[in-house]
C-alpha cells in the first residue's frame, strides 16, 4: 500500500473518531444536564368514593306463618224437649241473624201456657178476696174483729199475693219454653253438616243439633318472638302503627284485602318464646277457610330513615357507627339501626344535610393532603 492511500486511511479514522466523541459528548449532557430532569411526582391529594345520604321512606317485609280462626262459631243446642215439626235450613247453607232454624212441636208448650194463664186468673181473684176482707178488718178495727181474726186475714192476703206472683212467673215461664221451640240463629254464618230428620226427637241432652260459623270477617293468628315484639314496641307504641298486614294465599296469588291488627296475647307463649297476635280480615268471598294456615307478610313502613349496606357498619360494644363526611372531614358517626333487611340497614335519620356516606375503607390520611370526593349515586 502507498503512502497516499494510508494517509487517506489516517484522515478518516480521525474524522470519524472526532464525530464519534462529539456525539458520545452531546447525549452524556443531555441526559445529565440537572435543567432538564425531570422530578418524580409526589402525590398530595386523596379521592375517596362517597353518596349523598338522603333520606327517604324504607319498608320491609316479614313473613310469618298464620292460622285461620272463626271469630264466632255457635253450637245450636235446644233449650226444650219435643219432635222436630220444621228444619227451614240445609247444611252449607250462609244465615243471617234472626234466620230460623229449626221448630220444635209447640202444641205440648202451647197448652202449659194456657194453663199458666188460668193459673193467673185464679191467682188474681184470690188475691183481690182476700186484699178486700183485710182491708175490711183493717177498717173495722179490734172492736169487729178479734187479734187471731185480723192476723188470720193478713196472713191470707199475703199468701195470696204470693201465689199471684208465683203464677206470674209460671205464665212467663211458658212463654220463655213456646218461644224455645223456635230456634233462630244467633249469628250470621254458614251452617256445617248435620244429619237432622223431621219427627227426631231433641232435648239438651242431645247436644248440638247443628253448627254455625261466622265467615266474614276471620280471626288470622300469627306469632311474633320475644325480639321482634321488643323491637317494635322500641319503634312505636302503638304495634303495626305503620304496617299494612297482608295474606299470601296457598296458590301463590295475594289476598284481596288487607287485614287489621285487634290485639295481642297476654303473655308470652314459654315452650316457643313468642307471642300471639290476632288480626282481623274481611272474607266476604269466603276464600279463607277456619282451620287452614296462610302466609302473613307485614310490610313495615320506616318513614324519614337511611337505607345502609351492612358492610359500611361497623358493629362495636359501643355502638354502631359508619363514615360520613361532614363539612369534607371524615367522621365517625353513630347510628340507630331499626331493622335489617338482609344485606343493608334501616336506620334512624339523624344525619345533616350535605353529609357524604363514604363508601370504601379510610386510608391513613397524611397531614397536609387535600382530600376530595368522587360521588356516585
Amino acid at each position: 500500500m502507498n503512502s497516499r492511500n494510508e494517509r487517506f486511511i489516517y484522515i478518516f479514522l480521525l474524522i470519524f473518531m472526532c464525530l464519534a466523541s462529539f456525539g458520545l459528548g452531546f447525549y452524556v449532557y443531555k441526559t445529565s444536564n440537572p435543567k432538564e430532569a425531570k422530578p418524580l411526582p409526589v402525590s398530595d391529594s386523596i379521592v375517596l368514593k362517597a353518596r349523598p345520604i338522603i333520606p327517604q321512606d324504607n319498608s320491609i317485609i316479614k313473613t310469618y306463618v298464620g292460622f285461620v280462626e272463626a271469630i264466632n262459631q255457635v253450637q245450636i243446642i235446644p233449650y226444650v224437649s219435643g219432635y222436630l215439626q220444621n228444619i227451614a235450613v240445609s247444611a252449607g247453607q250462609i244465615v243471617h241473624n234472626g234466620d230460623l232454624l229449626l221448630t220444635i212441636n209447640p202444641d205440648e208448650y202451647n197448652a202449659k201456657l194456657n194453663i199458666a194463664k188460668t193459673a193467673v186468673l185464679q191467682a188474681e181473684a184470690s188475691f183481690e178476696y182476700y186484699q178486700n176482707y183485710y182491708n175490711r178488718v183493717l177498717k173495722s178495727g179490734k172492736k169487729a174483729f178479734s187479734e187471731t181474726e185480723i192476723d188470720s186475714a193478713k196472713n191470707n192476703f199475703l199468701q195470696s199475693k204470693a201465689n199471684l206472683e208465683n203464677a206470674k212467673a209460671n205464665l212467663n215461664l211458658a212463654e220463655v219454653n213456646l218461644n224455645y221451640t223456635t230456634i233462630k240463629a244467633p249469628i250470621s254464618g254458614v251452617i256445617g253438616n248435620f244429619t237432622l230428620s223431621v219427627g227426631d226427637y231433641v232435648s239438651p241432652s242431645s247436644g248440638a243439633l247443628l253448627t254455625i260459623v261466622q265467615m266474614s270477617p276471620v280471626r288470622i293468628v300469627f306469632s311474633l318472638t320475644d325480639t321482634e315484639y321488643l323491637a317494635l314496641k322500641e319503634n312505636s307504641p302503638l304495634l303495626f302503627q305503620n304496617s299494612s298486614i297482608r295474606l299470601k294465599l296457598s296458590n301463590g296469588s295475594i289476598f284481596e284485602y288487607s287485614g287489621t291488627f285487634k290485639y295481642t296475647d297476654n303473655q308470652i307463649d314459654k315452650s316457643t318464646d313468642s307471642l300471639a297476635i290476632y288480626t282481623y280480615f274481611q272474607n266476604d268471598n269466603q276464600l279463607l277457610l277456619p282451620n287452614s294456615y296462610v302466609n302473613v307478610e307485614v310490610n313495615h313502613q320506616f318513614k324519614n330513615t337511611v337505607l345502609i349496606e351492612k358492610e359500611l357498619v361497623q358493629l362495636l360494644p359501643d355502638g354502631n357507627f359508619i363514615i360520613v363526611a361532614r363539612n369534607n372531614i371524615p367522621q365517625k358517626i353513630n347510628i340507630n339501626i331499626l331493622a335489617d333487611t338482609g344485606t343493608d340497614y334501616i336506620v334512624e335519620n339523624t344525619f345533616q344535610a350535605g353529609d357524604l356516606l363514604i363508601l370504601e375503607k379510610l386510608p391513613k390520611i397524611p397531614g397536609g393532603a387535600n382530600l376530595h370526593f368522587n360521588i356516585v349515586n
